[in-house]
């Protein structure tokens, strides 16, 4: 079972953390009515769910609202009578008040690689155990995504993110990212270094993700397509899925970017 404060201070977190693409396809998280579907508002569905996270001591990310910045917690208490989730409390003691000031925070978990993400409200510091911790109201819903419900979002078009995926050789050769989410992303080669083909797989890719850290992931090409860029040179694109056995700290990494993405874009809109 992981402790967040001794590994975060023996530096096994952060070691882990440290014009659209040609008009061509863009995807983009999933309308409010087509996620919906995937939201739980019965409270015992709900606090099972908690209850779950609990026992399995998951790492948990608490947000905040158009801001940057987050605190690595997990589920440490569940109180039905009062209405309270307990979380840790954080390792930063100047998030730790800021939590307590916004009194809103998004949280983000992964459950048995099911994502799981709802809001708490009414935060605040109690004792609990002998320690710190924060107390928030159990909230009224949640979503459960499973795996195709994943939120993919598309990467800034303006400075490409990129992936370095290994050659025989022992170099390693750079393609662009157009989308990504926690399932996979969406990639494309204008120079052709990678003849891409369905059912490749390829072992220890690196993806830079500014602000959060460097994820190394291994890959398998689920669909290859060509398209043409202005001036009629032709471009491979490649969908990429994360392999099954990617650990649940990097998937919590790259949605730690995709919430990253989503919260700049709606500062600017």
């Amino acid at each position: 079972m992981i402790n967040i404060h001794s590994a975060i201070r023996n530096g096994w977190f952060m070691s882990h953390l440290n014009s659209k693409v040609e008009q061509e396809v863009i995807v983009t998280e999933p309308p409010d009515e087509e996620i919906d579907k995937f939201r739980v508002y019965l409270d015992i569905e709900i606090l099972y769910i908690l209850r779950s996270m609990k026992r399995a001591n998951a790492l948990a990310t608490l947000s905040f609202d158009n801001e940057d910045g987050f605190i690595l917690t997990t589920i440490i208490g569940i109180n039905p009578k009062r209405g309270e989730v307990i979380f840790d409390y954080g390792t930063d003691e100047m998030s730790n008040m800021r939590a307590l000031r916004v009194g809103k925070l998004n949280v983000f978990a992964l459950l048995n690689r099911v994502e799981i993400q709802f809001v708490c409200h009414d935060i605040e510091m109690i004792r609990f155990e002998g320690r710190n911790a924060f107390s928030a109201r159990i909230p009224e819903s949640l979503l459960r995504l499973q795996k195709r419900a994943h939120y993919r979002i598309d990467t800034p078009s303006t400075k490409h993110l990129t992936c370095r995926i290994p050659l025989p050789q022992g170099e390693y050769a750079g393609v662009l990212l157009q989308n990504i989410s926690r399932g996979g992303m969406a990639v494309f080669d204008p120079e052709r270094k990678i003849e891409f083909e369905s059912g490749v797989d390829y072992q220890g890719c690196l993806i830079d993700l500014p602000g959060v850290g460097t994820a190394k992931v291994n890959l398998q090409v689920k669909a290859v397509s060509e398209f043409t860029r202005r001036g009629g040179l032709k471009c491979q694109r490649a969908g990429l899925e994360f392999a099954s056995d990617t650990e649940e700290r990097i998937l919590l990494m790259i949605q730690r970017y995709v919430n990253k993405l989503q919260m700049e874009r709606k500062r600017t809109h």
